[in-house]
């Protein structure tokens, strides 16, 4: 049997009976346990130092194997302490059994391993999403574990007011919390205010007799806290963002882990309180967009309220003005006795005539407006042809031509945000052929399934645009039309609608045209759909 200890287990050694009571300690043992070696012998070890050791099993483990080797927890001076122990059984000549205990103090080692540990677990929580409360406070209870005489608390700065704010400090007494709540900063204010002032670590061992804390001395007194160090955390372009303080009931000076710790959990202290307010700052910006976007519907659908009511105008001028001659004609008629049954039957025909085109286009213009963005299979075919109709008047008054090759191809999707893509890039085709004094103006218009998508293509003969102004043609409020006539929105929802709200995707372009011989260069809109919307878009 060998007796003798390796180098690794020669710093803190005892000697035992098979009951644990004490034979003989190192220097090193009194030393580490603050034990007095004449006081303690014949004393038993597990009771001295709060040891679980069941010596029956001990024993029989060690007759075994003669000895063996474990992790041991060991609360010196209210503070965990690590040691890998290892336990040999000694027999003398007499058949007299005892037992040498060595240990090696790793709680250094051990220390960081357990704080490794944390920090992915403190991590895991800042990334889950959960609310910065939960988070600070969970952050704080990972290191209060550690020893029964530790609080800690975490203070925010808000760089406007140049106060210190309470963020967390679940364990410390809500009175003290209160008073430190809009804390200023300042060279000698406390431990807090001073480390954030100077954007560095401060260390109070003895609150009671330090400058920093003689104005506050004996809120502290009452609370029970007797040493303050803290650490200011920031942010990753080295902003202050506020203090992460570590308390004791005790008056304590920082070991080497001890500084180790502060520094480290005050670097997690930043990380989630900087991701907290990006967090915050997308929120915000993300709602300020709805609004914006909000506002842009509304202005769209204002805008096209107006092309409607210019559109219903045009519609209904001609027809109207039939109605009222013929009107006019049969009155004149009756009242010079000159009416006969022939031209009132031809008068009363062109009336009901005319009466009927007005209805239908009121239809027309109503299963517009009252059409509901629901999702549905419909022929991109009937979507056009019910979009000329309300552009009619301004396809005729402008004599403006389709030329147009349609596949019968159907699609599941917004039918009515597809119509509303096709009025806004039309009225904008329409605008662009007025400005030109050519003698045809065309629209041409390709319809074509490719890849499973359903391809759309239209362009017009107004000379296109300027390169520079063509990658901006999407941003909101961008127009070349005049202030009273554009306002630059139309094209931007249209993009926003087939993107964002169709799966589909929208892209302009210059292009040049052939028909009869001729050459047309115009601007160009391709769209493309899925020709069957997934469920989950």
């Amino acid at each position: 049997m060998d007796n003798t200890s390796t180098s690794l287990f020669d710093e803190i050694t005892s000697h035992t009976t098979v009951e644990g009571e004490l034979l003989f300690v190192n220097d090193t043992y009194e030393k580490i346990f603050n034990r007095d070696k004449e006081i303690i012998l014949l004393k038993n070890e597990s009771q001295l130092l709060n040891l679980s050791i069941n010596h029956t099993k001990n024993l029989k483990q060690l007759k075994r194997q003669d000895s063996f080797v474990l992790e041991e927890e060991i609360e010196v001076d209210n503070q965990i302490r690590y040691f890998l122990t290892k336990r040999e059984l000694i027999v003398d000549d007499a058949q007299n059994e005892t037992i040498i205990t060595s240990r090696k103090d790793i709680t250094f080692s051990k220390q960081y391993l357990i704080q490794y540990k944390e920090h992915k677990k403190l991590l895991r929580h800042i990334a889950s999403g959960k609310s910065i409360e939960f988070i600070l406070d969970k952050i704080i209870l990972s290191v209060e574990k550690r020893n029964n005489n530790m609080l800690c608390s975490i203070l925010l700065f808000d760089e406007k007011t140049k106060k210190l704010s309470k963020a967390a400090a679940p364990s410390l007494p809500s009175f003290y919390m209160d008073k430190l709540d809009q804390m200023d900063i300042g060279e000698k204010i406390g431990s807090c205010g001073a480390a954030v002032y100077l954007e560095k670590r401060v260390i109070v061992s003895d609150i009671s007799s330090h400058e920093n804390w003689k104005r506050a001395k004996h809120l502290a007194e009452k609370a029970k806290l007797r040493a303050c160090w803290s650490q200011p955390f920031f942010s990753s372009t080295n902003q202050v963002l506020g203090s992460f303080a570590i308390y004791y009931k005790t008056i304590k000076k920082p070991t080497e882990f001890d500084i180790y710790l502060i520094e480290d959990i005050a670097s997690i202290v930043g990380i989630a309180i900087e991701k907290h307010q990006y967090t915050l700052k997308e929120h915000l910006y993300k709602q300020e967009q709805k609004v914006q976007e909000k506002l842009l519907v509304l202005k769209t659908k204002k805008a096209m309220m107006g092309e409607m009511l210019e559109n219903i105008a045009h519609q209904w001028r001609q027809p109207l003005s039939v109605i009222s001659t013929c009107a006019t004609g049969a009155l004149v008629d009756i009242e010079y006795g000159l009416s006969n049954e022939e031209r009132e039957k031809t008068a009363f025909e062109n009336i009901n005539t005319n009466a009927q085109y007005l209805s239908n286009t009121i239809d027309e213009f109503r299963k517009y407006f009252m059409s509901q963005s629901t999702k549905n299979e419909f022929k991109i075919k009937s979507c056009i042809e019910h979009t000329k109709k309300l552009i009619d008047s301004r396809l005729r008054d402008h004599n403006i031509q389709f030329i147009s090759t349609i596949e019968d191809i159907s699609i599941i999707n917004f039918e009515n945000e597809l119509l509303q893509v096709f009025m806004n890039i039309f009225n904008n085709s329409i605008d662009a052929l007025c400005k030109q004094k050519q003698k045809h103006r065309y629209i041409f218009l390709d319809v074509y399934t490719k890849n499973n998508l359903a391809i759309i293509k239209i362009n017009d003969s107004g000379n296109g645009m300027k390169e520079e102004k063509l990658s901006k043609i999407f941003n909101p409020y961008f127009t070349t039309k005049q202030k009273e006539k554009g306002s630059g929105i139309g094209l931007y929802m249209s993009h926003n609608m087939v993107t964002k709200h169709m799966a589909g995707s929208i892209e302009a372009r210059n292009i040049t045209r052939e028909l009869q011989g001729e050459s047309y260069l115009g601007l160009e809109f391709t769209l493309a759909f899925p020709q069957e919307m997934r469920e989950n878009i």
